[in-house]
């Protein structure tokens, strides 16, 4: 663990030796995480660097198709990583019903029943239903993935069902839900530790500078990030909503299987290794299936009959235990 704790001090070394040595703009990121961050920002920076050297050695031995390593550490992540809250049980006929209903699904996508809007609480699933698809919406941070333009329009979607599983669980009780194969904040932070190491060593000092854009476009006048105000108003930071969950009474996480895209933002390095933008309309002929929580199941399937949309509905309390058979490695869409 020693050479684990000296990696992790080389690399924030590096990052505040590219604050010092760039001007205004990249001190501000600095300054941010010193003075903006609250406890829920603070304990993800915490994890992610408590997670970083498990994640860089589990990267290195699986290009290195180390398979006897990539085990030891695939069970160390299980112990020690991930935490298990109440999972209920299902059987294995039923969990070979959910493999079979994503066999195909390559993406996901991580949102909820209500989100606040510019004229009040909008219900997300029935604006689903009336284009029949996901529409893309503003999106300021494909800055990082080398966009030309500051604000796109795009669909956010990932790899990995678990990190995509924790941005639907900001809209119910974030990190408390229940019934979950490790929480919303330990996902993410494992997920983004070393996305962040390369976006401010490797990267250096062109992704610091656009960190100044972001931070323009992503903050209001008191310089809270707008972004987790959509499912939660108290929302200061990226990350707290992971951790609040959301404030709208009667709000749930939604999942949602997307098998293949149309289109596709150009995304640079790190982040194209971490996400996937869709700039065009996902139509439901490329949706697998939608996840909401066992007792939402019905109510769903009721709202896309109405519609006369014909998508498989399943409980993420199945998916989490489907999950747990897989390896780490998949988890993360690897």
């Amino acid at each position: 663990m020693g050479l684990f704790s000296d990696h992790c001090t080389v690399l924030m070394l590096g990052i505040s030796r590219v604050a010092i040595n760039t001007k205004g703009n990249v001190k501000s990121y600095i300054l941010d995480m010193k003075s903006q961050g609250n406890n829920y920002q603070k304990l993800f920076v915490r994890r992610s660097l408590r997670y970083l050297p498990h994640h860089i050695l589990m990267l290195i031995i699986y290009k290195s198709k180390l398979l006897r390593f990539e085990k030891a550490l695939d069970t160390i992540a299980k112990r020690r990583i991930i935490n298990v809250n109440d999972s209920l049980s299902f059987d294995n006929s039923e969990i070979r019903e959910y493999q079979k209903l994503t066999k195909d699904t390559q993406l996901w996508h991580g949102t909820g029943r209500w989100q606040h809007g510019k004229d009040g609480i909008v219900d997300v699933m029935k604006s689903f239903c009336d284009i029949a698809g996901l529409k893309p919406s503003r999106d300021v941070y494909a800055v990082f993935g080398g966009s030309d333009r500051h604000i796109v329009h795009s669909i956010s979607l990932c790899r990995s069902r678990m990190v995509a599983r924790s941005y639907a669980d900001m809209h119910g009780l974030g990190w408390k839900e229940k019934n979950r194969y490790g929480d919303a904040l330990t996902w993410t932070s494992y997920y983004y530790s070393l996305f962040y190491a390369r976006l401010f060593t490797v990267n250096g000092v062109k992704m610091l500078r656009r960190w100044k854009t972001w931070r323009t476009l992503s903050h209001d006048e008191n310089g809270d990030n707008t972004w987790g105000k959509k499912v939660n108003k108290q929302a200061r930071d990226v990350w707290d909503v992971f951790c609040l969950g959301s404030d709208i009474s009667g709000n749930y996480p939604i999942l949602i299987g997307v098998r293949s895209l149309d289109s596709q933002l150009k995304l640079e390095k790190p982040m194209s290794h971490y996400e996937v933008r869709a700039d065009k309309r996902i139509d439901i002929a490329n949706i697998s299936h939608i996840e909401v929580p066992r007792d939402k199941q019905d109510e769903m399937r009721e709202l896309l009959l109405s519609y006369g949309i014909d998508i498989p509905v399943t409980s993420i309390e199945l998916g989490e235990c489907a999950s747990a058979q897989k390896r780490f490695t998949e988890l993360l869409g690897w």
